[in-house]
């Protein structure tokens, strides 16, 4: 499972739980472009130790193709923030170990770190309220969805705010940013 696919998932999972050309356009919010792999347009820091590890003990090495269960999907969300550090309490981002973390892998990217660093500020707490709303409704998961509903959150911000030197400058990436920009994907 590739970094696109968790971030898709996340997307998936925080959903249901620039060009001034493109930017002007009109966008009808109930009909999406068409999809396009967000890690293609804004390149991101690809997948690390602890997400591999992540997804074989989750997901598992017989999940080759196709995309994980709601659940699994949850716990590998859950996963990969725990081990990375990255969550105080069970609904607290630990936002100096995300920044910490972040500049020591990418000390030669600070406008990397600076916004995925916003992103996950930016988003701790959107989750925080989203996730309430989803205990009033739903019964209790295996995992918590909050670990998907900010990795949803912060990859779409991210998107939304990708570094120039990250972004792929095309017709159908700037469409998707577009897209999710006014549309108000994200938090």
């Amino acid at each position: 499972m590739s970094s696109s696919h968790i971030l898709i998932v996340s997307v998936v999972l925080a959903a249901g739980l620039s060009t001034p050309g493109v930017l002007a356009q009109t966008i009808d919010c109930q009909r999406p472009p068409r999809l396009v792999d967000p890690s293609l347009c804004c390149r991101d820091g690809g997948r690390d130790q602890i997400a591999e590890k992540c997804v074989q003990r989750i997901i598992g090495e017989g999940v080759k193709t196709g995309m994980p269960s709601l659940e699994s999907s949850t716990c590998l969300a859950e996963c990969i923030l725990t081990t990375s550090q990255y969550i105080k309490d069970p609904q607290k981002l630990h936002l100096d170990n995300i920044r910490s973390n972040l500049s020591a892998k990418f000390s030669n990217d600070t406008a990397y770190v600076e916004a995925m660093t916003a992103a996950f500020t930016k988003c701790e707490p959107q989750s925080q309220r989203r996730l309430a709303a989803i205990q009033q409704t739903q019964p209790q998961h295996k995992c918590s969805p909050f670990s998907a509903i900010v990795l949803g959150c912060t990859y779409m911000e991210y998107f939304k705010n990708c570094p120039e030197h990250r972004w792929t400058q095309n017709a159908d990436c700037d469409l998707a940013k577009t897209y999710v920009t006014q549309c108000g994907l994200g938090a």
